[in-house]
This record gives structure tokens, sequence and C-alpha cells, in this order.
């Protein structure tokens, strides 16, 4: 073991015993990646944090320091994306720890280098199938907006635009896993700035240097511009969203990673599922190239068939359709996921399935959920 070794080891379970979770490698690369991101010292300070926000000073106790000093070593933590900073109604500031994904990870936008990149790659299949994603996703799939040609079968929560009108703060902010593809040599072209931040998230975007502010009609405008390049719309999985991811199969960790599974359906919080008319389908393959999961390829005749194992219901196949043979029905009940009322709510249940919040903690989270 490397001097200091211990405290990453340590950060590892910590970040592991967070709702998220953050699953040990044979090879370690989850130890080479804290390295990377964290310095022993922060290392030391992360581990004191929780998901329940608190002021320097209850953390300071805890480090043993002065709360003017812990106070400056979150404050720096918070701007690396390390850890999160809440504002605390002009009364300064409070932390909590940071998820790994969706939370650290994404923040690092500007902060990647090829290593870190290779690193995360070789990590992704750990953390994604070996952790709670299939049981409780942090992301769901929604229909690009021209997908759904009745407005009375999809919900609010449903809804794209529905969802961006309902707030009046925005902000765009880059794309990592694109940023990180370009950056290896892979780009796709498509768009970067990608990512939708709306509400109280901006300011930590903002204030950390990340993206920029926009208004709602420019939002709206890139919503439009994701359905041309083909990018799926998926949003913190809560009816109350906080951002809009818009992913491409190419180049998404996330996508890339459940389309090696031969049932992608299976890891996607999606109530809908893409239906094909064979007998009007015209075989002009554009759909082909729109799957971001392969859903619907030629057969042996070189007729377009769907995989319906593999659709996760985002539209991109039918908002081109020529023969309009496409169209987005709504999953059988069953098989539809429930969405929690809030994005708090997501983590005490990912929490709840894998074991990791008992019950004196659940009901403290409840509590502060219910008032959010």
């Amino acid at each position: 073991m490397r001097p200091h070794e211990d405290i990453y080891r340590r950060l590892a379970k910590h970040l592991d015993d967070l709702p998220a979770g953050f699953p040990a490698t044979e090879s370690g690369v989850e130890l080479r990646i804290l390295r990377r991101l964290f310095t022993e010292e922060e290392a030391e300070m992360a581990v004191l944090l929780s998901v329940l926000p608190e002021g320097p000073e209850s953390v300071a106790v805890r480090a043993g320091l002065a709360p003017a000093e812990t106070a400056r070593r979150l404050e720096e933590m918070s701007r690396k994306g390390l850890i999160y900073r809440h504002a605390d109604k002009g009364e300064g500031f409070r932390y909590s720890a940071n998820q790994y994904v969706i939370g650290i990870w994404e923040y690092q936008v500007n902060r990647l280098e090829p290593e870190l990149v290779r690193d995360m790659d070789e990590y992704m299949d750990t953390l994604l199938m070996a952790g709670s994603w299939k049981r409780t996703p942090q992301l769901r799939t929604i229909p690009i907006m021209q997908a759904i040609p009745v407005p009375r079968e999809i919900l609010a929560h449903e809804a794209a635009e529905e969802m961006v009108r309902a707030h009046d703060r925005f902000l765009i902010a880059p794309c990592i896993c694109r940023r990180e593809r370009t950056m290896m040599g892979e780009s796709c072209g498509k768009l970067e700035d990608a990512c939708l931040i709306m509400g109280g998230g901006v300011d930590y975007y903002e204030q950390n240097g990340i993206g920029r502010r926009i208004d709602r009609e420019e939002a709206l405008a890139i919503l439009k511009r994701a359905d041309k390049e083909g990018l799926v719309l998926q949003p913190s999985n809560a009816k109350r969203i906080a951002n809009i991811c818009m992913c491409c199969g190419c180049c998404c960790g996330v996508l890339r990673t459940i389309k090696k599974h031969p049932r992608p359906a299976e890891f996607v919080s999606s109530p809908f599922r893409a239906s094909l008319d064979e007998a009007t389908c015209e075989d002009c393959g554009i759909c082909l190239t729109r799957c971001p999961m392969d859903a619907l390829k030629r057969n042996a005749e070189g007729r377009v068939r769907l995989d319906p194992n593999r659709c996760i219901g985002c539209g991109l196949c039918v908002s081109t359709c020529s023969g309009k043979s496409l169209v987005l029905v709504r999953k059988p009940e069953a098989e539809q996921r429930d969405v929690p009322a809030t994005f708090r709510q997501t983590y005490i249940d990912m929490a709840r399935r894998r074991g990791k919040l008992k019950p004196a903690k659940l009901a403290r989270a409840w509590i502060r959920t219910k008032i959010k």
C-alpha cells in the first residue's frame, strides 16, 4: 500500500456509502481517480461531510481546525467540484458531500486530462453495472418535443417544454462526455454546450465558472436543436427537475455503457417505447442513424425491424420517420417506473435499496425533502 493510501480507501468507502455508490474494482482504478482529483488534505475533509448541508463551524469541530481555516478549505473544495456548496439565505454557505456520479465527475468538465478520462473509461462499466443505476437511475429518458403527437397522452413531468417553462433561471454548461471524447480524438461534432441547468444549481455552476446564463427562450431553442442533432433528452429522475442532459449514444458515458447490454431498456426510466408499423415502413433507413441504442436494424431481407428490448423511448426515430410508421406508445403500467417527486427523494430511494440508509437517517432526510 502506498503511503497515505488509507485516506483514499476511506474516501472511496465514504463515497460508496452515499446513495449513488462508488463500487470497488479489482484494478483499483477508482483509487487512481480519487488521487487525481483530491489532495490528501481534501480527502481528509471530504470524509467528514454527509449529504446533509452544514456550516463550517460544525465541520471544524470534527476536523480539529479553526472555523476560518475550515471554511477556506471547504470553499476551495467546492470550487473544484469536490463537494457541494449551498447558499444560506445571505448568511454564508453550507457544505455537503457530493455523489461521484452525478456530481463530482460532471463538475470536472474544466479540469479534464487524458489520464483522468482513460481512468473513467475503465471505471464506467463497474460504476453503472455494479452500482444501483439499474434499480434507481439518476436520469430518466423523455421524448423529444416533436415525438408525441397527442398532448393529452403525456404528463407534465414527461414533457420537456413544460418542465423548462416551470423554471425561470437557466444556465447551459458543456457536456463532460462530449468534451472528454473530443480530448481523446473521438469527437462526434455534436453540440457541446448541452447540459441545461435550472433553478438553484445555476448559482453553483456560475460561481464555479462552468457554463453561462441563458434565458428561457434560448433554453427552448436548444431543446429543438437537440432533436436536429439526434440528442437524447435525459432530465434528472424526478418530477421537479434540476437539469436536462442532451446526450448522444457515441459520447454519453451512461448511454455508451448500457448500449453494450442486450436489453438497454432495463436500465432506463422511460414510460414510452417505439412501435413500428412494418407494413407501412418505407425502409428509408433514417431511423437507423438516429437510434442511439441500435434498436432499429435491417434484417437479412434488408427490411427495417425494431427490437423493443433495446428501445429507451427517446423518440428520435419518430420525428424523422418519413412514412409515419414509427410512433411512441406508452408502456403497460407494470413496466413503468415510478418517478419521485424530488431528486432528493430519488437519492433516498437509492440509499434505501442499497441498504445505506438507517431508519433514523431516512426519517431526517424525508423531513428535509418535504420541506424543500
